[in-house]
C-alpha cells in the first residue's frame, strides 16, 4: 500500500494557501505601497506572470501527483485482486 496518505489533499490545501495568501498580500502592497501608478502597475505586472508561473508549476505537480497515486492504486488492485483470486 502506499505510504503517502493524503498528500495530494495536502498540495491541493498548500496551493490554494499561496494563492489566496499572495491575492491578500498583493492587495495590501497596493493600499500602501508610496509607488506612482506606473511604477504600481510594472510591479502589479511582473508579480502577476511570477504567480502565474508558481500556480502553473504546482498544478503540473499536484498532476503527476494524481498520476502517480492512479498508478500505485492500479496495481495494488491488481495485486489484491491476484491475491485473493478475484481474476477467475
Amino acid at each position: 500500500m502506499s505510504d503517502n496518505g493524503n498528500g495530494s489533499g495536502n498540495l491541493t490545501g498548500f496551493v490554494m494557501g499561496a494563492v489566496v495568501g499572495a491575492a491578500v498580500g498583493a492587495g495590501i502592497a497596493l493600499l500602501l505601497a508610496p509607488r506612482t501608478g506606473k511604477e504600481t502597475r510594472s510591479w502589479l505586472a511582473r508579480n502577476t506572470r511570477e504567480l502565474k508561473d508558481r500556480a502553473t508549476s504546482a498544478l503540473e505537480q499536484a498532476k503527476e501527483t494524481v498520476r502517480r497515486e492512479k498508478d500505485i492504486a492500479g496495481r495494488e488492485a491488481k495485486e489484491f485482486a491476484s491475491a485473493h483470486d478475484l481474476n477467475r
